[in-house]
């Protein structure tokens, strides 16, 4: 099924298609933050455990002796720290020194706040104002959850609110859906990495780099493999390679369009890649091609950095999101208002360009990074407008993590 300036959203709906399946495995708590959950987490135990105090203060029982009109008196029988793992039972009109989190007497009505009594000797002096206020200053067992009540759902990203919880109700180890291996290489005679000496008429690979910490965002192991220069032989060495590893998606840059030495629609199918698409019906996007490299999913991605970045985002991250299991995989798509003009050499396709957008009194503004900012959405500008004005609505496209 090969397909020529294919539209965007039918690319997207073919390379989730063919998002594999990358199994489960069980994963130590401290180790799951940013991994996706794969089966409803439940708590182990009521949260919270036991019956505790919220404040630091006095546990009571009864309605205490009368002291004058307004006024009650409690006999002070002890105090009970936080930690405190006493089974302590209160009579009538007896009270505890407790502090906060400290496990609650058997019997126990309320908490009095320490800073609403007295204490007198062996007696704890309250107002009957302080005992008839609704605040009891006690959290009971289960309140917050019961156990085995879904804490987590299966298809959710794991952040530190996720961990804590679980971890507060008795989890140690989470099955979460394995990470996908994804294998990368830059191509480019007048590329050099960034630890080479760089000579004249060379650049360096900010690709290499740009792709590495994008698979990381977006949950994957980054695999690099460096850069290749035209050279039939030495892609034909690089496309065996990887085709050999344990990666799941295969990324290369630049090498996908009609120039001369771009070579990898020729040498993709001799290394055995059936490709599905040879163009995108949007800029950037026109040189670019998907295919199945083995069992590997391959992406040819142009070589301009933004371009990588676009479609990484719109392609991969909903894809790499799909293969853990995320619940909710494709990027959010809102309405922005642009900072400023934009001008478009042509517009007889969807347009994607870098943004930053912001909220400002109410309204979400967008317009291209300064020179200090690093983008973080893109603006999408539909076929048959070929300039903007300052507050004119645009699309924005958001690809988060999570």
């Amino acid at each position: 099924m090969e397909g020529v300036g294919m539209q965007l959203e039918e690319a997207l709906h073919l390379i989730l298609g063919h998002a594999p399946d990358l199994g489960r495995q069980m994963v130590p708590l401290k180790d799951c933050f940013g991994r996706v959950c794969s089966e409803n987490n439940r708590s182990r135990q009521p949260l919270p455990g036991y019956d505790q105090s919220t404040r630091d203060g006095y546990a009571v029982s009864g309605a205490g002796k009368a002291a004058g009109e307004d006024q009650r008196v409690f006999a002070i029988r002890g105090e009970i720290r936080a930690g405190d793992c006493r089974d302590v039972e209160i009579g009538d009109s007896e009270a505890y020194r407790i502090m906060t989190g400290g496990l609650l007497p058997i019997g126990a009505e309320r908490v009095i706040a320490q800073e609403d009594c007295r204490v007198s000797g062996s007696d704890l002096i309250v107002g009957n104002s302080i005992l008839e206020a609704p605040d009891r200053y006690i959290r009971r067992k289960g309140s917050e959850h019961q156990a085995q009540q879904t804490l987590v759902e299966p298809g959710t990203r794991l952040n530190e609110s996720h961990l804590s919880l679980l971890a507060a109700a008795g989890n140690n180890k989470v099955e979460v859906f394995n990470r996908p291996k994804v294998a990368f290489f830059c191509s480019g005679s007048e590329l050099v990495m960034a630890e080479d000496t760089l000579k004249n008429g060379q650049k360096f690979s900010s690709n290499h780099l740009l792709l590495e910490n994008l698979v990381k965002k977006f949950g994957g192991f980054a695999q690099g493999y460096g850069v290749v220069a035209d050279d039939r032989n030495a892609i034909r060495q690089v496309l065996e390679t990887v085709k050999n590893s344990d990666a799941d998606i295969v990324i290369s840059t630049g090498g996908v369009g009609p120039g001369k030495y771009d070579l990898f629609a020729e040498l993709l199918p001799q290394a055995g890649t059936q490709i599905l698409y040879r163009s995108l019906h949007l800029r950037p996007g026109r040189s670019t091609l998907f295919g199945l490299l083995g069992d590997k999913l391959y992406f040819g991605l142009p070589g301009p950095p933004p371009a990588v970045r676009i479609l990484f985002l719109e392609l991969l991250s909903p894809l790499m999101k799909k293969m853990q299991g995320m619940s909710s995989y494709h990027n959010q798509r809102f309405d922005g208002f642009l900072d400023h003009a934009i001008s478009l050499k042509s517009a007889d396709l969807l347009c994607f360009k870098e943004g930053c957008y912001r909220f400002e009194e109410g309204r979400v503004k967008v317009g291209y990074p300064r020179l200090t900012q690093a983008p973080n959405c893109s603006i999408m500008m539909m076929p048959d407008t070929l300039s903007y004005e300052p507050n004119d609505r645009v699309t924005i496209s958001l690809a988060q993590p999570d």
